[in-house]
């Protein structure tokens, strides 16, 4: 499964295409301990559109942090919450 995510950030539009194996290295290396803004930053930089790399970089050059946000968008739009219910 791919998905092609949408992000109005600031004044620019960015494309993100997350698919599976993203997603499961973003939330596996988070599980293991590993830095979330290293997790998150590698999670964005993969996804991002290749014609809006250049552009994207910038934005996380200015903006310290931003790709933790990013990050937890792109998750909750691409697995989002379910409504799970124990049976008794």
């Amino acid at each position: 499964m791919k998905k092609t995510i949408s992000l109005n950030i600031g004044a620019m539009s960015f494309a993100f295409n997350v698919n599976v194996q993203d997603h499961s290295d973003f939330i596996d290396a988070t599980a293991r301990g590993q830095s979330v803004t290293a997790a998150s930053h590698n999670f964005t930089m993969r996804t991002i559109s290749a014609e809006q790399k250049d552009e994207f970089k910038k934005l996380l050059e200015t903006n310290p942090g931003a790709e933790l946000q990013i990050a937890s968008f792109l998750k909750a739009e691409f697995s989002p919450m379910l409504d799970i219910t124990v049976k008794k």
